[in-house]
């Protein structure tokens, strides 16, 4: 009796061995760099699709099991095909909203929070503040709102931190106000709107954006819901984690676009 043939093509291979060196990879980087974050989880989901999908290049001598593999096959190439299309088109607009505005007029600022240490800012957070202090020391009239709430278990906000950081570097007090209650990015520009309308009233006010680079073109579609003109001054990051982020920020964005959707 001649033994079930099962052969896998070479196209299938393919995508075994990519599938399972992604894996490996968002693994690697995962356990010893940046820990189990959109960014990581998703490129190892990513990796046991691809695996997934060349296993179902097997042909075997049964034809109800090879219709299966086929239908598996057929599906999970119209949902890559449409993965790879949102990444590419998601990707260009967060990296086409990189470039900073220049000649700027308002009257306010606010940063994003980006998480803290105890009470040191976070790099990242450290990196949006020292984008934030260029920009004050360029714009003397324009006052900076830091927006961050209280973390899990903290006693100090990260706003209060944000704001220690500025004024030990020559930031005057007086042109530091602090929003504390937010903990997301819609919080932020959300809460942050309701300050300045204590401030100005009804009166709705241009504004600019201070983030990471990669979060940039997120956080100006949230504050367009709140402010009439957005302008934004973008931090940079470093090329060896832009990959993590820009993963992690076209899951976000997907997020936030379906749930513009649904709630439309």
């Amino acid at each position: 009796m001649k033994p079930a043939r099962q052969l896998v093509s070479k196209g299938g291979m393919y995508f075994i061995v990519t599938g399972i060196g992604i894996v490996i990879s968002g693994i690697i980087l995962a356990s010893f760099i940046f820990g189990f974050t959109f960014g990581t989880v998703g490129m190892i989901t990513i990796g046991l699709i691809l695996y997934i999908y060349g296993i179902t290049f097997i042909q075997t001598r049964n034809k109800k099991l090879n219709l299966i593999f086929l239908l598996i096959r057929r599906l999970i190439s119209i949902s890559i095909l449409l993965g790879l299309f949102s990444f590419v088109w998601i990707e260009l607009l967060i990296f086409q909203a990189i470039k900073s505005n220049d000649n700027i007029n308002v009257k306010y600022a606010v940063v994003l929070g980006a998480g803290i240490d105890g009470e040191q800012p976070s790099l990242s957070l450290r990196r949006r503040l020292d984008s934030s202090i260029k920009f004050l020391n360029e714009n003397p009239e324009v006052k900076l709102i830091v927006s961050g709430g209280f973390g899990e278990g903290l006693r100090i906000s990260e706003a209060e931190v944000m704001k220690r950081y500025l004024i030990e570097r020559g930031i005057n007090e007086g042109r530091i106000l602090k929003e504390e209650r937010s903990k997301t990015s819609n919080e932020n520009l959300k809460y942050t709107r309701e300050l300045l309308n204590e401030i100005h009233g009804e009166q709705r006010q241009d504004i600019v954006v201070i983030t990471s680079d990669y979060h940039m073109f997120r956080a100006k579609l949230i504050a367009s819901r709140y402010f009439p003109r957005v302008y934004g001054i973008a931090s940079t990051t470093p090329t060896t984690i832009m990959i993590n982020y820009s993963v992690r920020e076209y899951l976000a964005v997907l997020k936030l676009l379906g749930l513009a959707i649904v709630q439309s």
